[in-house]
This record gives C-alpha cells, sequence and structure tokens, in this order.
C-alpha cells in the first residue's frame, strides 16, 4: 500500500469550493474530496463518493461494451504515479450515473487531466483530477462533421448534376443544327433530354425545384425539395405565394426575383429561413443556390438548390456562446485567468489580474508583462513558457510578481493548450492561484520542524498542541518514530497511522477496533491499560501509560508508552481520544541494565571490602596476642584489594568524563610498538597461565595520548586472559596498512555469538551465558576503549566465532617520524 500524506482537513475544504471541477485522489486512487461543481456536474453527493476507489465510485456504463473511460483513467494516474508529472488526456466518453433513471448512465464527453502534487520532501501527496465538460462541444462537433460530409456528398451531386445539364444543353444545340436533316429524329432527343432533365431533378437527393414565368409557377419540385418545404406534390402548378405563403414578406423572394430579371447567379450561405411543416413554424439555416433558366435566349423561370446547414450554424453559434459563457465565468472569477495567443503573447486578462496587479487591459500583446516578474524568477519563468509554446505542452511555474500594491506576491499559474477544431495550436488558457500565504505556512513548518528535533519531550508537547493540523505533524512524527491514532469512545473504532499500526503488528489496510489493540497488551498489563482508558472516558483524565505488548506479527516483547488528550464534544460529553505512542523498549532496556549494574557494583565492591576487612581483623588479634608473625602477606593482599577497587572506582571515574566532554587528550609522537612491547612484558611477568606472543614492525609511530591508548591495549590483553582457557596462547599483532597504524589481539578464547557483536562496545553491555556469568565485569571497559579510539579519530572492531576465538582489533592514524 502506497504510504502517503494526505492534505490537511483545511485544504480539502478549500478545494472543494474551488471554481473549478475536479477530484482530489490519494496515491492509490482513493477519492479524497470533490469539488462542488464536479459534484453538480456529475450528480453526485461528497459523502457517497468520499472515500471509495475512483473506479468503484465511477464505473464504466454496462451498457457500453465497448466503453475503455475506466482503462483509460487507469493508464493516467498511474502515469502521473510513476513519472511524476501532469498528464493531459484527450476528450473521453466516460457516462455517469443517471440519478432519473435507476442503473441509467446519462453521455458524457470530458477532457481529464491528472497533476501530483508533493509534500515538503519531494513524496507524492495527493492527485488532482481535473475535468471539464465537453460533452455539448463534442456533439456539436460530431453532428458538425456528419452535416459536413453530407453536404459534400449533396455538392458532388449538384455538380454531376451541372455536368449532366451542360450535357443536355449540348445535345440540343446538336439537335438544332441536325433539325432540318431529321426532324422526327430531333424531336425523339429532345424528348429524352427533356425526360433525362426532369429525372435529374426528381431523383436527385438535393432540394431542387424550377419556377418558370413572371409569377414564378412551380414547374418542378423534388422529393427533398418538398420535404424542405414541408409540402406535397399539389404545390406543382402553383405560383409561389399560392404554394408556400407563408414565404411572403421573407428577404429570399427578393432575391429569387433578382435572379429571374437580371440573369446573375446567386448563393446564399447560412440563410436563415422559416417554414411551415405540419403546421407548425420552423427556423433553419440554408446555403441557397440561384440560377436563371433559358429558352431560346430568354430567362423563362430559375432553377433553386437548398442545402440544409443548420447543425453547422447551430454549432458555430455554441462555440460563440461558449466563448462568451468563458468570459462571464473568468470575470467573476477569483482565479487568475488568462489567454495567450500560439506565440506566447496576451490576449486577455480578468477582472482578477487586473486587481491584483493593477495592469491595463488593452493592448495586451505589446505589454510586457515579464518586467513584473521578481529577478530572481525571471529567468526561469521564460525558459519554462518558451519551451512549453515551442513544443505545445501544458506548463506550470511558481514565481513571485509584483502587485499593483508595490509588494511580490507568489503565485503558481498552470497553462493548457488551445486547440481549434482541427487540433491547431491556439495559444494558451492560462490559471493562477495566489500561494503567498502557502509559501509561508511552509516556512513556518519548516521552522517548526527545526525546533522539534532538540527535544523528544518537547516534541511530544509540541505535537500534542499540534494535533488538528496533520501536515504540519507529519514530518516531526516520522522524526521521532511516533505513532498517532485518534479513538471513537462511543464506537470504539480507532483511526491509526502506518507506523502506529506497524509497532503492534496491525494490519495496514483495514479499519481498527480497540479489541484489536488490546489483543497486542501483555496480560499483566490489561488491567492498568483498561483503567487509563475508564478514567479518560469518565473523568476526561490525560493518557499517560507505559505497557509491554507482544508484537502481533513477530512476537517480539517491546515496551510502548501512549501519552493522549480527551476531547469533548458540543454536547461536554467526552467523545474521543487522540493520541501518540513511542516506542520505549530501548529505554526500558537502558533502564533494566542500569538496574543489574548497580545490582553487580554492590557484589563486585563488597566483595574486596569483605576480604580487606577480614585481613584487618586478623591483623588486630595478632596485635592483641603480641605473636610474631609475618604481617608483610596480609599488607600485600589489602593492597591488591585496594587497587582493585582503585581500577573500578578509575572505571566510572573515566565514563563520567567521557560523558561530561571534560576528558582531555594529551596527545605526543611515539612509536606504538614499543608500547606494547613493554605492555607484553609486563603482563608477561604478572600471568602465567596464558602465553603471549607479539608479531610486529619495527616502529609505528602515531599521534595520540600514550596513557590512554596504553589503557586500551591493556583492557584487551586483559580481556583476552580472562575469557580464554588456560594455557591458550594470545597473540598480538602491530601493522601499518595505508594510512592507519592497526593492533589487533587474537585469543583463543570461548568466542562471541553473531547477535552480541553489534553490542558489544555499549555501556554496561555484558554477553550473557552459563560461562561468562563466573567472570567478575562491569561491561565498562570495552565501552571506554571505544571511546578513546574514536575520539583518536580511529575505529575499534571485533572478529569471533563460538569455540574458536576472538580478534579485537582498533586502528589510529598513521603518523611518520619526522626526518631530523
Amino acid at each position: 500500500m502506497y504510504a502517503s500524506k494526505s492534505p490537511s482537513p483545511d485544504t480539502l475544504r478549500a478545494l472543494e469550493t474551488a471554481p473549478a471541477m475536479f477530484l482530489v485522489l490519494s496515491p492509490n486512487f482513493d477519492i479524497l474530496t470533490a469539488s462542488d461543481l464536479f459534484l453538480e456536474a456529475t450528480a453526485s453527493v461528497r459523502e457517497d463518493i468520499v472515500g471509495k476507489y475512483i473506479f468503484d465510485a465511477f464505473p464504466d456504463n454496462p451498457g457500453l461494451p465497448e466503453a475503455d473511460g475506466v482503462a483509460n483513467i487507469r493508464y493516467s494516474l498511474q502515469y502521473v504515479v510513476q513519472h511524476g508529472t501532469s498528464h493531459k488526456m484527450p476528450a473521453q466518453r466516460y457516462d455517469v450515473p443517471d440519478i432519473s433513471i435507476p442503473g441509467g448512465f446519462a453521455l458524457r464527453y470530458w477532457e481529464p487531466q491528472h497533476s501530483p502534487v508533493f509534500d515538503q520532501e519531494g513524496k507524492l501527496s495527493y492527485i488532482i483530477q481535473s475535468v471539464n465538460n465537453v460533452t455539448e462541444q463534442t456533439l456539436n462537433r460530431m453532428e458538425a462533421d456528419a452535416s459536413r460530409n453530407e453536404n459534400k456528398a449533396n455538392l458532388i451531386q449538384v455538380d454531376l448534376l451541372n455536368k449532366d445539364l451542360a450535357e443536355a444543353h449540348r445535345d440540343l444545340l446538336y439537335l438544332n443544327l441536325s433539325l432540318e436533316n431529321d426532324v422526327a429524329k430531333r424531336t425523339e432527343q429532345l424528348a429524352l433530354s427533356e425526360i433525362k432533365y426532369r429525372n435529374l431533378i426528381e431523383y436527385s437527393p438535393v432540394a431542387m425545384q424550377v419556377f418558370r414565368g413572371e409569377h414564378m409557377t412551380f414547374e418542378l419540385v423534388n422529393e427533398a425539395m418538398l420535404r424542405f418545404l414541408g409540402k406535397t406534390a399539389d404545390i406543382i402548378g402553383k405560383t409561389l405565394f399560392e404554394g408556400v405563403p407563408e414565404i411572403v414578406g421573407q428577404p429570399i423572394v427578393e432575391a429569387l426575383y433578382g435572379v429571374y430579371r437580371t440573369g446573375e447567379p446567386l448563393e446564399i450561405y447560412a440563410e436563415k429561413v422559416v417554414l411551415e411543416r405540419d403546421g407548425q413554424q420552423e427556423t433553419g439555416y440554408y446555403d441557397v443556390i440561384y440560377r436563371a433558366l433559358h429558352d431560346e435566349g430568354k430567362i423563362s423561370g430559375v432553377l433553386g438548390i437548398a442545402i440544409e446547414v443548420t447543425a453547422q450554424v447551430l454549432a458555430q453559434q455554441s462555440i460563440v456562446e461558449s466563448e462568451a459563457r468563458f468570459r462571464t465565468m473568468a470575470e467573476n472569477s477569483d482565479i487568475l485567468i488568462s489567454l495567450t495567443d500560439e506565440k506566447g503573447r496576451l490576449e486577455y486578462l480578468n477582472a482578477a489580474w487586473a486587481a491584483l496587479t493593477g495592469w491595463p487591459r488593452e493592448n495586451l500583446k505589446t505589454f510586457g508583462w515579464s518586467e513584473f516578474v521578481h529577478p530572481g524568477d525571471r529567468e526561469m519563468v521564460a525558459k519554462n513558457f518558451l519551451e512549453a509554446v515551442e513544443q505545445q505542452r501544458e506548463f506550470t511555474n511558481e514565481f513571485r510578481l509584483l502587485s499593483g500594491e508595490g509588494n511580490y506576491r507568489w503565485l503558481r499559474v498552470r497553462g493548457t493548450p488551445r486547440v481549434d477544431g482541427d487540433q491547431s495550436f491556439n495559444g494558451y488558457i492560462c490559471s493562477g492561484i495566489d500561494i503567498t500565504d502557502e509559501k509561508q505556512r511552509l516556512l513556518e513548518i519548516e521552522h517548526i520542524n527545526k525546533a522539534l528535533i532538540f527535544s523528544n519531550e518537547e516534541l511530544l508537547k509540541t505535537n500534542l498542541k499540534l494535533l488538528e493540523s496533520e501536515e504540519n505533524l507529519l514530518t516531526a512524527f516520522d522524526a521521532g518514530d511516533l505513532g498517532s491514532c485518534s479513538l471513537n469512545l462511543k464506537t470504539g473504532q480507532a483511526d491509526m497511522s502506518e507506523r502506529y499500526r506497524r509497532h503492534y503488528g496491525l494490519p495496514l489496510d483495514q479499519e481498527i477496533s480497540w479489541e484489536m489493540v488490546l489483543e497486542a497488551v501483555e496480560p499483566e498489563f490489561l488491567g492498568e491499560v483498561n483503567l487509563v482508558l475508564e478514567n479518560a472516558v469518565k473523568f476526561g483524565s490525560p493518557v499517560d501509560s507505559t505497557y509491554a505488548i507482544r508484537h502481533l506479527l513477530t512476537g517480539e516483547r517491546r515496551w510502548m508508552r501512549v501519552v493522549g488528550k480527551v476531547y469533548e464534544d458540543a454536547d461536554g460529553i467526552n467523545e474521543r481520544i487522540y493520541a501518540i505512542v513511542m516506542d520505549v523498549t530501548d529505554q526500558k532496556e537502558d533502564e533494566q541494565r542500569k538496574n543489574d549494574f548497580i545490582a553487580m557494583v554492590s557484589h563486585e565492591l563488597k566483595t574486596p571490602l569483605t576480604s580487606i576487612t577480614g585481613y584487618i581483623q586478623l591483623l588486630q588479634l595478632k596485635v592483641k596476642a603480641i605473636d610474631v608473625f609475618g604481617g608483610q602477606v596480609f599488607l600485600d593482599k589489602i593492597q591488591a584489594q585496594l587497587r582493585k577497587m582503585t581500577n573500578m572506582i578509575n572505571g566510572f571515574l573515566n565514563i563520567s568524563r567521557l560523558e561530561s566532554g571534560k576528558i582531555q587528550l594529551c596527545r605526543s609522537r611515539f612509536d606504538i610498538s614499543t608500547l606494547i612491547g613493554q605492555l607484553k612484558e609486563e603482563y608477561s611477568t604478572l600471568v602465567s597461565t596464558h602465553p603471549i606472543r607479539y608479531i610486529h614492525e619495527a616502529e609505528i609511530w602515531v599521534n595520540a595520548d600514550e596513557d590512554k591508548i596504553s589503557h586500551v591495549v591493556n583492557n584487551l590483553l586483559s580481556n583476552a586472559v580472562k575469557y580464554s582457557s588456560l594455557n591458550s596462547d594470545i597473540l598480538i599483532k602491530c601493522d601499518v596498512i595505508g594510512e592507519q597504524a592497526i593492533l589487533s589481539v587474537h585469543d583463543r578464547g570461548l568466542g562471541i555469538a553473531e547477535e552480541d557483536i553489534p553490542k558489544l562496545f555499549d555501556r554496561y553491555y555484558r554477553v550473557q551465558n552459563e560461562r561468562t556469568n563466573t567472570i567478575a565485569g562491569f561491561g565498562i571497559g570495552l565501552y571506554l576503549c571505544a571511546e578513546i579510539v574514536e575520539r583518536h579519530g580511529g575505529k575499534i572492531w571485533v572478529e569471533s566465532k563460538i569455540g574458536v576465538g576472538s580478534v579485537f582489533s582498533f586502528s589510529l592514524p598513521y603518523a611518520p617520524r619526522l626526518a631530523s
């Protein structure tokens, strides 16, 4: 499941009232909210769709087998998630449920665009799906295309008719020339030509009619023309005004008589004509063509052709009306809306732009708007804009612009390409919003996050104060490894963050109840946890409880601290608890180690004190008895015990100085191989149970605190003796590798388990097993060694295998001896 940082409730409410149609989706394509205009356009209810998977809320029309809306939208969304960029889609058919018809769908065409929104860390926070309802334009365009194709076919038919008419006239001329030779034949051909002429008109799919004489008597009217006029064949033989009385007074009558009187052809395009059909007056638009007909050189009538273009005219009117609606919407919108031409020059600015900038709204193509962009943003804005114009793609710019009040405001401007019916690029429709307050909030969040990292306790307090602002808390919760939870005291439902669920091993993708949380709590703490919850419900007491859980997936025992506050509803009744959870296992383990350490110190210090007390009592008895005895033996033993106690106390003092920063390094250049040789000889005289061998180079110089490096080597040798079997060899090696002096102590001892090695240099840590329980120690020696080596700029490490032995090594920067 994609871990997302959702927008805050305030952001969602602001988006819901924006004057645009869009959905706000999570990176998993669940609906977070929808704008009011989107709900209106889809006849949806916000409460019914919020939280749903987008394709569950808006499925494909099941009655449309070829529907591909879901597949296309899913591809676009996946593209945005994978590439982190916006994706613009062409018009898509995506029907929406029709609330007036149960189970029905309403035809819709949309132009969708999916845009990612990232949080401060650059992670995808949510996706905005903005859409334009282009159903009307798409249907008009489809109807216009169909009409245009039909008109082309009609014009082709007219051309064929004209060619046939021309051929008929040529035939008539030929007949006239041969009339004297074959009158009968000419008469027959003339009759055939007349029949052909009439048939061409009668069966033409184009509306055609022939008028004869001054009164414009209908001679021929084909079926297409009769349908056009809404008449029947009985108008043939009637005058124009008798057959179509409703045409009296219309401009087209004068045009018709003008052709008859002058012989000049006339073509009228998109002429508005009112006709009566089935007793109803109908208005349409037609391309009308009039041609004079001649008989023996004189005008005898008029040929009329009518081609209906109502669909094209209405489509064009729709485009004009759409442009007018766009201007009206833009002028009344708080969003900054502008238009540019294909070269990027301004064509239009709405009132919101003028109010913000004080710019004039005339002669925009010569207006130098870039001069008002902040100098620090000018090059970036120009580069992005010009590249977008060149590639004819959408763009987004965030920049500072000088306002009419003389101060700079942050704007986010997005440009969407404008295309005409032929998909030619005509420029951009640009929309912008003032994001100055948003920028200021982001800056404030950055300062808050920097302040929060100084103290866990301050982080906890600050988080409790900022519960209502999820976006501000999210970064701090991640940094502090904190989980959050809101428990509804009335329903028992728990709304938990992903980190809270992971702490307990709860499911990541389903609803959680309080009973599911209690399953993880160790039985001995259930009473305490329930008591804290009961006090919160009854008295509104703050929640602060630390208890052990058993991770529901791994079975690991962990310690959790839950801190929360009770919130009341409008009636003052305790309604919910908002709490945060912290994994305090490490603190609990540290506390346990300290307790174990105190018990160990008490035992270890008691042993030499008991011995010293016994030896002193023996000395007292000998002195009282005035007995001659060898007191030096007792004094040596007392001295050895005191030295042992002194070493313990010095170790504790060194740890204290390290942690308080008071320990000082007295550096000097010395030969570490000589130092180790001396320590080897000293140990050989004191330890007879383990042979010690030393392999080294002639001289190995370092710049370090000789006394403290001596302490490190001493501790490693002491551990090798303690944890090795009797008479096993201990090997010391010292080499120079690169720019590092490397010293290692090899033993053939117990060995160290792999899981213990990462903790070996932690303070107070001791390996616990049957063989080490009898060996005295506090777990501070290796911790002290690691601190000393690291303060010298070196490293310390161990390699070990159970039953074989261990190799403890540390490095120091090599400092070759200077030439004298």
